[in-house]
Parts: C-alpha cells; structure tokens; sequence
C-alpha cells in the first residue's frame, strides 16, 4: 500500500514535470513567433543598402510574412466596405483563431499597414482599413494568389 502511494506520488511528478517543460516549449515556440525577423538595425541597412533583393525581401516579409498577415490584407482590400471590424474579419479569414487575429491585427498597426479606428462608445466599436503603405503589397498578394492557381 505504501509502495503504491510512492508511485502515485513519484509518476505525478514526472507527469507535472513533462507538463511544465511542454508548456515552456510552447511558451519559446510562441516567442519565437513574436520576435521580428529584421532587427531594427537590420532595417537601417536595408534603407542604406537599397539595391540588395535579399535585404528588401526579409524585410517586406518582416511585415507580412506569416500565414495570416497577406490574408488579412486581402480581406480588408476586397471588402465592399471601407473597413471591417474584428468580427467580419475573423468571418472572412476562414480558420483563424481569436489570438493569431487580434496579434496579426497588432503587429500590422504598428507596422503601419492597416489604421485601427477605434469609437468612445459602448459598446466599444473598432475598425480596420488598410493604410496607403499597405495598398503597394496588395497587388503582389494578388499576384501570388494567381499564381497558386497554377498548382
């Protein structure tokens, strides 16, 4: 009988301990995610070197690399509307989640490539539309998605 309580005890350990460091790799995995692919100063040398396709490249897809990013793009570019709020977005970008939407939304606001209006009622009302930076990476998002047709 005490034999068995010092397994139960010993196998929950191990069980709290394999948790804990899954937890932590998908902790690093999201991290790794976050984290910008040109670095601020990389961004400097992009601007100085400007003839450099590679440089130009990492940097456009810094912006709008990622699953999502393009497609949000697309959505808010083909809209009847001026601009969406969260919810038709999330409608139209069939299979994303609430938190890759709303850090997607994030990260192009302070990349400046959409504008977020947000209205001081209640409930609170906030919108999207795309910026004028964005609307030059619209027509190569097109572009790509007529080329996907090929396969």
């Amino acid at each position: 009988m005490k034999k068995d309580k010092e397994k139960k005890k010993k196998r929950s350990r191990e069980e709290t301990a394999s948790s804990k460091s899954s937890k932590d790799l998908k902790k690093q995995a999201v991290q790794q995610e976050k984290q910008p692919v040109v670095s601020p100063k990389e961004e400097e040398k992009v601007s100085e070197n400007a003839d450099n396709a590679d440089s130009l490249l990492a940097l456009a897809l810094s912006k709008v690399g990622g699953k999502w990013k393009l497609r949000i793009l697309l959505a808010l570019e083909n809209s009847a509307q001026d601009a969406l709020r969260y919810g038709e977005i999330k409608n139209i970008v069939s299979g994303i989640t609430d938190m890759m939407l709303s850090q997607s939304l994030r990260e192009l606001t302070a990349d400046g490539l959409i504008e977020r209006r947000q209205y001081q009622e209640i409930p609170p009302k906030v919108e999207y539309r795309l910026s004028p930076s964005a609307k030059g990476a619209v027509p190569a998002a097109q572009q790509m998605a007529e080329w996907a047709k090929t396969f």
